[in-house]
């Protein structure tokens, strides 16, 4: 009987190396490339899902005082008064909106490159108030319900697509998943303890201006809103920025929580035009996904606007 291959992993290496513990958590999730093709072809429909998904997301952290204080605040374990709790107009949900619509564009670029998980890295150090002129604490309960959140409504979203065929939706969903598991773990690793015993041996944080990695912009939503200059961080200096025009995305218009809208439907490529399906007005949720009238869920129905 043949001996069984046990695959060594050093424990310093995954708290002390961004790369090695990549490598391991890349193939204890057997991603692959694989994977890598997936998201590439998924990549043009989860940029179509992006205006609304940020709507989506902000309004549920709105939702709760616990969350939408830390706009305020900088931090959920304050709990002292606020002098006002922020809306979807304010201008630092304006502001954050930007940097969420700047990560959703990075998680669509090619994760074969050591920066794309680097600045998934930095993301999560940013959380833990480090890294930044003006530090952000958000405890993790709530970072883990926001990932799954996201994960939610872009599973069903791409599982409800009209065109795609059903063995490349599970691909896309499969490459997504451990995407956004390897950032969970990403975000972890800066708040659990484990491996505290070789803090020594860790680099030193380097504060730089957010979306920004090893002084090179990474972020082009945040860079278009501090004018490439050396500005602050500081929301609160900010003006609101413009939401994606209607006409640019199927999706511009879903900031109304009632109503109707009407997607106009644009001429199908020969590589969308895997399943046929047609579009028709619907109301809104209380989210801003668009409700469909027969039995459709709210997710299969922003992927069939995603597709038109």
């Amino acid at each position: 009987m043949a001996s069984r291959r046990v695959q060594h992993i050093d424990r310093k290496d995954l708290y002390t190396s961004l790369e090695a513990r990549i490598q391991y958590l890349h193939s204890f999730l057997d991603f692959s490339s694989n994977d890598i093709e997936s998201l590439i072809v998924g990549s043009k429909y989860i940029r179509a899902l992006i205006p609304a998904l940020v709507n989506i997301v902000y309004k549920k952290l709105l939702q709760y005082d616990i969350t939408a204080r830390a706009f305020t605040t900088r931090s959920t374990s304050y709990d002292g008064p606020v002098d006002e709790m922020p809306d979807e107009n304010s201008p630092q949900i304006q502001y954050r909106k930007m940097f969420l619509r700047g990560y959703l564009q990075k998680l669509c670029s090619d994760p074969s490159k050591m920066e794309f998980w680097e600045y998934l890295d930095k993301v999560g150090m940013m959380h833990v108030g480090q890294g930044r002129k003006h530090p952000l604490h958000v405890e993790y309960i709530h970072i883990g319900a926001c990932l799954g959140f996201i994960q939610d409504v872009l599973i069903e979203a791409i599982l409800s697509h009209p065109r795609l065929k059903i063995e490349r939706k599970i691909a896309i969903v499969k490459a997504i998943g451990k995407v956004l598991w390897i950032q969970n773990d990403l975000f972890a690793k800066w708040y659990v303890r484990d491996g505290d015993e070789y803090a020594a041996d860790r680099g030193e944080v380097e504060i730089e201006r957010e979306g920004f990695l090893h002084g090179k912009q990474v972020n082009s939503e945040a860079g278009e809103q501090q004018g490439g200059g050396a500005g602050s961080d500081e929301e609160a200096t900010l003006t609101p920025t413009t939401e994606v025009p209607v006409g640019q995305c199927p999706f511009g218009g879903l900031t109304q929580a009632v109503g109707n809208v009407s997607l106009a439907k644009d001429p199908q490529s020969p590589q969308q035009a895997d399943e046929g399906a047609s579009s028709t007005s619907r109301p809104l949720s209380a989210s801003g996904i668009p409700r469909p009238v027969d039995k459709k869920s709210a997710g299969g129905a922003l992927a069939e606007a995603a597709a038109q």
